[in-house]
């Protein structure tokens, strides 16, 4: 088998679950590989720590920060256990380890291709919407993807 580690970014559509199918149909077969699906959160899309009232010269703490963590890692649990019902629903007969996971980054691009760093994947399987102004291109995070990361990217449509 030429993939071992295969990421599969999750965003909901169509095409991600697609992508989903694909990915298990390349490493299912094979006890030794491992599928990563996982969603990026947007960190601009969390609440912000602090708030930066008009006429105050430093910003107010909402909570301690074990609070803000707490919150945090909650976000991260929910959206991770939404991503295991994707795969269980997915999963059919792959012999394969399938991981359902999720990650804060401060886009999606940059949280894909932090995971692909550090979980040392070797193939990127992902949707591509394709709905912008010019249709058939690549989508723009697929495109920052395949600009950003040193493995081979497969786009599902």
């Amino acid at each position: 088998m030429f993939f071992k580690n295969i990421l599969v970014p999750y965003d909901e559509s169509d095409h991600a679950k697609s992508a989903v199918h694909i990915a298990l149909g390349l490493a299912g077969p094979y006890p030794e590989a491992k599928v990563h699906v996982v969603t990026v959160i947007p960190s601009a899309a969390l609440p912000n720590p602090t708030l930066m009232g008009e006429g105050f010269d430093v910003p107010y703490a909402l909570g301690d920060p074990d609070s803000y963590e707490r919150i945090m890692n909650s976000v991260v649990q929910r959206a991770s256990a939404d991503v295991q019902d994707v795969v269980d629903q997915s999963r059919d007969d792959a012999r394969c380890k399938i991981v359902a996971d999720a990650v804060i980054a401060g886009s999606p691009v940059e949280g894909i291709a932090d995971y692909v760093t550090s979980h040392d994947i070797d193939l990127v399987v992902m949707g591509r919407r394709g709905l912008g102004a010019l249709r058939g291109m690549l989508g723009s995070v697929s495109f920052g993807v395949l600009r950003s990361v040193d493995v081979p990217v497969l786009t599902v449509k």
